[in-house]
């Protein structure tokens, strides 16, 4: 169920060239996203997928084209709080030094989140969507596997509590199960936020693609469709 449908981002045209070879990576892309849109994102390898959802991350600056978020256009100024709201989540997750609580708290320490707290009850509460008990905190980070350094990944991005994720093929490494408790951590914060949120999720899974779809969109050569039913 979708919320109230409240329009979060709408692009408008973006377009993107490789500036080395000077191929078109995404051409004219537009597209809008809602409160409670659960959007995968197909295509085949190569065809501009990760580029176009880099674009929307404000991670590669479009070439052409516009964003709009909660209805105002993005500025160059307004991106490190922009990427806040809106956050990449890459296919391979990158940890730092340390525990999963240092993983955790280190995003506390940039300037841009310097009026935010880290708050160990929001953890506690992710912690539990996923079955983890607060003892997995301690943890060292380069003794987690795979599937648990991408969770770890997702705790650190989904208590910054962002507006929409951008999820880049994030169970393609993983084993079933691990992908299976991907995907129920990302629909309960969407539940727990009674579907105010919204995902754009990069798939090559035919059976992913069913569980966490409400709406498919297709990139070919560059080329966007969203209107796929």
């Amino acid at each position: 169920m979708s919320g109230d449908n409240t329009l979060l981002l709408r692009a408008e045209g973006i377009s993107r060239t490789d500036p080395l070879s000077n191929v078109i990576l995404v051409k004219s892309a537009s597209c809008t996203i809602s409160s409670g849109n659960r959007i995968v994102l197909s295509g085949t390898s190569g065809s501009g997928k990760s580029v176009f959802c880099r674009m929307l991350a404000m991670l590669d600056t479009p070439d052409k084209g516009t964003i709009f978020f909660n209805g105002s256009l993005v500025k160059q100024a307004d991106i490190p709080q922009y990427r806040s709201r809106v956050a990449y989540i890459r296919q391979r997750p990158v940890l730092l030094r340390g525990t999963v609580l240092d993983n955790l708290v280190f995003p506390f320490g940039l300037a841009i989140n310097r009026s935010m707290r880290f708050n160990p009850g929001k953890i506690s509460q992710l912690l539990a969507l996923m079955g983890k008990p607060d003892r997995f905190l301690q943890k060292n980070a380069a003794d987690l596997s795979g599937g648990e350094g991408q969770l770890v990944c997702l705790l650190r991005v989904l208590q910054m509590d962002p507006l929409i994720l951008l999820l880049d093929e994030p169970t393609s490494a993983l084993d079933r199960d691990m992908a299976l408790q991907v995907e129920s951590l990302i629909d309960q914060w969407m539940a727990m936020h009674k579907n105010t949120r919204a995902y754009v999720w990069i798939s090559h899974d035919e059976d992913q693609k069913k569980r966490v779809a409400s709406q498919r969109w297709n990139m070919n050569a560059g080329e966007l469709t969203t209107d796929i039913t």
